[in-house]
């Protein structure tokens, strides 16, 4: 005795309506923004020498200052993905992350320093590259505050310290504070200052994360001026709509 089985046809339009579902769950900010993972010393490697692109050096380019001061940390990150637990009205920015097109040696999460590729500032002549790479299989999220993310240069002290030459300016509005994505196999591009001084020293980048944990970049050797483990740049406020204070 056979038994025959019985096939049960779908209709195509509701093939296609739960398939319009799927992709526009997908693309919902709440659930991208949940499906992230906070950036933490687990998804952290070591210093990687080797860039996420093939842009190059050019060493005949100066792209050095020198201050006398403890200077505002400038690494701001933009991201296509929205942070759908932000209250809203933080500062945006464009900076968007830009695709891993080269071979690289990292498999995690990475800070690499390339002071000898020369980038321009909008409005104060050249600065140095610096790249946040994901290599790590996961969407991340950083925590933020309009836009900035939590990542200081610094330099070893007289007595073999590392020391912050930079420093996270102090936001007292609660609508500045946010998060932003970097997905997989994608990499932040920052400028950020080339500092020149009396003391020759090495120079780093460090990231803290959520988790109190840090990414420390690549070493470089370079040279600052003593004030600038000291003395905070300061900020004026430029509004009553400017929270930040220092």
């Amino acid at each position: 005795m056979r038994i025959r089985s019985k096939h049960w046809a779908i209709p195509f339009s509701l093939c296609v309506g739960l398939v319009v579902l799927v992709i526009g769950l997908m693309a919902s900010p709440r659930l991208q923004s949940a499906l992230a993972t906070p950036a933490n010393a687990r998804h952290t490697i070591g210093a990687v020498a080797k860039a996420p692109d093939r842009r190059s050096g050019d060493d005949s380019i100066d792209n050095m200052i020198s201050i006398p001061f403890k200077a505002r940390a400038i690494c701001l990150a933009g991201s296509i993905i929205k942070d759908a637990e932000a209250p809203g009205g933080f500062g945006p920015c464009d900076n968007f992350p830009r695709r891993v097109d080269d071979e690289s040696r990292g498999r995690g999460l990475y800070l690499l320093a390339q002071p000898e590729v020369p980038m321009p500032f909008s409005d104060r002549g050249m600065g140095m590259r610096l790249c946040l790479v994901n290599q790590s299989g996961l969407l991340l999220s950083f925590e933020a505050s309009d836009s900035r993310l939590a990542i200081v240069q610094e330099a070893l002290d007289e007595g073999g310290a590392w020391k912050a030459i930079e420093y996270i300016p102090s936001s007292g509005c609660g609508n500045s504070f946010h998060r932003v994505f970097l997905p997989s196999e994608q990499f932040w591009e920052f400028v950020t200052p080339r500092y020149k001084g009396s003391f020759e020293t090495q120079l780093r980048f460090t990231l803290s994360l959520s988790d109190r944990s840090q990414i420390h970049s690549n070493t470089f050797e370079g040279s600052i001026n003593p004030e600038q483990f000291t003395t905070k740049q300061g900020h004026r406020p430029e509004s009553l709509m400017d929270p930040y204070v220092d």
